[in-house]
């Protein structure tokens, strides 16, 4: 029996399979929803208020990182998405139905796990080191991207380095 070469895309796709068969249990679905949902963005536009209860100073700083760090980051992510142009692991794997509707087309990188990384560095580096715990949470969100089946772990991998980069990018600039 001849067996096949272990490649990246055999990888990745054997890692969206097997989450995806994960999902079908009650309680990671659950958990991979809730991951997936705390990451669409609320948090970020309401954390400087929350910020702004310790000190004014510090939230005026913050939410200017934060919004130069996010304007550059979903400039960078639209653009690579729209030239990569990678499908969906529903579009990639024959029979393969994914839990939730993408808001968009492509999969290269997840957004998701862009702006989760990108908003922890930010935290980090702006706030107090300590944040840094947040990348615990970065990376279940951008697992339960792959368990929810629209994204592939490369996917994820390419979100999580984007928003990292330019989180410490501006940071290092801004600050």
């Amino acid at each position: 029996m001849r067996s096949l070469p272990i490649t990246l895309k055999t990888v990745d796709v054997s890692l969206v399979l097997r989450m995806a068969e994960r999902a079908t249990r009650p309680a990671s679905r659950r958990n991979y929803l809730l991951l997936s949902r705390s990451a669409d963005g609320w948090l970020y536009l309401f954390s400087p208020l929350l910020v702004a209860l310790v000190s004014t100073g510090a939230a005026l700083q913050f939410l200017y990182t934060c919004g130069a760090a996010f304007a550059i980051e979903r400039s960078l992510y639209w653009t690579i998405k729209n030239t990569t142009r990678r499908n969906r692991p529903p579009e990639a794997i024959p029979g393969l139905r994914s839990i939730i509707i993408a808001n968009d087309r492509f999969s290269l990188p997840s957004g998701h796990t862009s702006g989760a990384f990108l908003f922890v560095t930010v935290l980090s580096q702006c706030l107090n080191p300590l944040w840094a715990v947040g990348y615990f949470w970065a990376a279940g969100v951008g697992t339960s991207r792959v368990g929810l089946g629209v994204h592939f772990p490369t996917d994820v991998c390419a979100g999580a380095l984007l928003g990292t980069s330019v989180g410490f990018a501006v940071c290092s600039t801004l600050l």
